[in-house]
């Protein structure tokens, strides 16, 4: 619930909370109601169709199975219900040690935003009228004090009077009296004693509160798209607070980069599930060949320091392929190409996107050390590459093994190669760390490992699987404490995903193995179900699958570009790109590209690019002339105008030709409104 409503109504909830700690067995209706224990529901998403209530299993059975109860499909759907209510009633278990009773609400993926927005819907119109209530419970006491002032009627009795005189509102007296409970607790105020009840054995049991009328507390938030829509829509509440306070823990547990990475606009509205992050790229360089040379392999960072072995390679080894990669493949691990691309869309408008930062361009940004090609460590500047003299040895180094022939071609039948490159975990680098930089792979072939590229945070891996709180939840605390638990509790977690140990999986205790019992019927998919770092790996998976992951993660980077976005920020500003200049410098990066393609050794490709006097060291350090189709018309030279393309506060508005924004200008002021860009600059 909104903090302005818990305030409008705090003095009305202190006197009801002394009187009912206070009150007398009398009024025990009331003391159910504050037991200080608390109920919430918590949405997951399940591999396996549930029914979780009576209304969801009559309606299944009219529709998936013609109304037969005697059909083995509605029969089926009883044990998976019993299943997964032994599930629930496990995790509760585990649960209420902290007095929370956790309603779980299985959904399918395909059913689940449906449901949940149906949910919502009903939620915030049920909250609406609990408000409504609130005011007229507070608004109905005051009166009644003020005209009969001397009569000092305990509120307990004017807010039974309320209810039998407007019994619409008595269905609300629960939200608005555990929302009470929160704040007091918040602000540090003494709780409600809990209230007990005999249990089947005699045994004193504490009560839970029953779930309202669509009560939605933590909710699970899958992708960017869902995560901003249900921000925008005051749908989920920022819970930087209750973080720092009963959920502190979660520091501990979630990877900085996940944690810092969901925050929208400063806030964090949802935390993300632990996943393992993004893959390495590895450059590995046969052994064998390698050490018959002599070489140092502790020399090696990348493929531009391996030019002497390659040559001896190409000249002593023919049947062995030098590089397994492309030129455009190996220049990428040093360089990102900016491309931007449009169309129109229905309305007339240009919709924006950027390329992968592979195709070759005129402008881009050298990345350096690999392990800082991260957002907030290094921007991906417009520069203009050629007047650079790092990207110029890069360029014609890598070139060089091309004239040479070392890439691997289309039609070339050689399997072997001295130097390859591939998407690996951990696992790699790991070995590598273990045996001097020699890595094994599975046909007992042993390499000399590099990394060249680390894991990189996508928008999958960060918002793809998270668990949020609804707004009006009345609970937010004891939602926090339960995600907290899930992110930090391996038996909770391990619950929440496989059910219950001895009945629905079993682990060898020799080798941390898990595997599931053929009988279970319950089915989860464990991203989708908390941190898996603290979960048993998947059956099949070796025992530290989840450690290797963490390492792995704690390597991982946040890709510069996470986040940003041509076309949000001209919608939000009304604005446009600059289109028209960036065409020009396509077709003028069309023209380089069919010099550089004419150029038939690499001495005049060196000459192409580093002539002091006609080189494109000297011709891209200024506006060139250039020759571009406009309109139909051809138009010899026409100024290309680098300088704006460069110049990350250029401002078109001072331009008497302004057809849009700078694209530099744009991604400098998104890297500054957010933060990232990179000390020093």
């Amino acid at each position: 619930m909104k903090k302005r409503l818990l305030c409008l109504f705090m003095g009305l909830i202190l006197m009801l909370s002394v009187l009912l700690t206070a009150c007398s067995s009398d009024d025990e209706e009331g003391q159910e109601n504050n037991t200080g224990a608390q109920t919430i529901t918590m949405c997951v998403i399940t591999e396996r169709k549930v029914c979780n209530t009576d209304a969801e299993l009559a309606e299944y059975l009219e529709k998936e199975c013609g109304g037969d109860k005697n059909s083995e499909k509605y029969k089926e759907m009883l044990k998976v219900i019993e299943n997964y209510e032994n599930v629930e009633e496990a995790f509760t278990k585990v649960t209420k040690e902290s007095r929370i009773n956790v309603d779980l609400l299985f959904y399918t993926e395909d059913e689940y935003e449906q449901k949940l927005t149906t949910t919502i819907a009903d939620a915030a119109e049920y909250a609406q009228e609990a408000e409504r209530a609130a005011r007229a419970l507070e608004k109905y006491i005051s009166d009644y004090q003020a005209a009969y002032p001397e009569e000092n009627y305990p509120v307990s009795a004017l807010t039974n009077s309320f209810y039998r005189h407007f019994p619409e509102f008595e269905k609300y007296k629960d939200y608005i009296v555990q929302s009470a409970e929160e704040d007091e607790e918040e602000s540090g105020n003494e709780k409600v004693e809990d209230v007990y009840q005999a249990g089947d054995l005699g045994v004193k049991e504490l009560v839970y509160p029953e779930t309202k009328e669509n009560q939605l507390d933590i909710v699970y938030v899958s992708g960017l798209d869902m995560y901003t829509e249900y921000i925008e829509n005051d749908w989920l509440i920022a819970l930087d607070s209750y973080v720092s306070t009963s959920g502190k823990k979660l520091y501990d547990y979630i990877s900085g980069s996940l944690l810092g990475g969901v925050q929208y606009y400063g806030s964090t509205y949802a935390i993300p599930n632990n996943v393992q992050i993004g893959e390495y790229k590895y450059m590995l360089v046969d052994k064998d060949l390698f050490d018959e040379w002599l070489y140092n392999n502790e020399q090696v960072n990348n493929i531009l320091d391996l030019k002497n072995f390659l040559e001896d390679v190409s000249n002593s080894n023919p049947e062995v392929l030098p590089i397994d990669a492309t030129f455009e493949e190996c220049i990428s691990q040093f360089v990102w190409y900016w491309n931007i691309d449009w169309t129109e869309d229905i309305f007339g408008d240009n919709v924006y996107s950027i390329g992968d930062g592979s195709e070759f361009s005129l402008l881009g940004a050298l990345y350096g050390d690999p392990a800082t090609a991260s957002r907030g460590q290094i921007s991906l500047g417009f520069n203009s590459l050629f007047t650079s003299p790092e990207y110029r040895d890069i360029y014609l180094k890598l070139k060089a093994y091309e004239f040479n022939g070392y890439y691997a071609t289309e039609n070339d039948t050689r399997t072997d190669a001295a130097v390859s490159f591939v998407d690996g975990d951990y696992t790699i680098k790991a070995s590598m760390e273990k045996n001097d930089g020699v890595y094994k792979d599975e046909n007992g072939k042993e390499y000399y490992a590099y990394v060249v590229k680390y894991p990189e945070v996508d928008e999958q891996s960060l918002y793809g699987n998270m668990f949020g709180v609804f707004a009006n939840s009345s609970n937010i605390s004891a939602c926090v404490k339960v995600l907290t638990m899930l992110n930090t509790d391996a038996k909770l977690r391990n619950i929440l995903q496989y059910g219950v140990e001895g009945v629905d999986y079993t682990i060898n205790e020799d080798t941390g193995v898990l595997t599931r019992s053929a009988e279970t019927l319950y089915k989860m998919d464990i991203e989708k179900t908390g941190n898996c770092f603290i979960a048993h790996p998947e059956e099949g998976l070796p025992a530290d699958y989840w450690e290797n992951a963490k390492n792995q993660n704690n390597d991982a980077l946040i890709n510069p570009l996470l986040g940003f976005d041509f076309n949000s920020i001209f919608q939000e500003y009304d604005t446009d790109l600059d289109y028209n200049l960036w065409s020009y410098l396509m077709q003028y990066t069309a023209q380089i590209s069919a010099e550089i393609e004419a150029c038939e050794d690499i001495e005049q490709l060196t000459k192409l690019v580093s002539d002091e006097k006609s080189g494109l060291c000297v011709t891209l350090a200024s506006d060139p002339l250039i020759t571009v189709e406009y309109e139909g018309q051809i138009y010899n030279d026409f100024p290309l105008q680098l300088s704006k393309l460069t110049n990350k506060m250029h401002d078109t508005s001072e331009d008497e030709k302004y057809v849009g924004e700078s694209p530099y200008a744009v991604y400098y002021t998104w890297m500054q409104s957010y933060g990232y860009v990179p000390a020093g600059e």
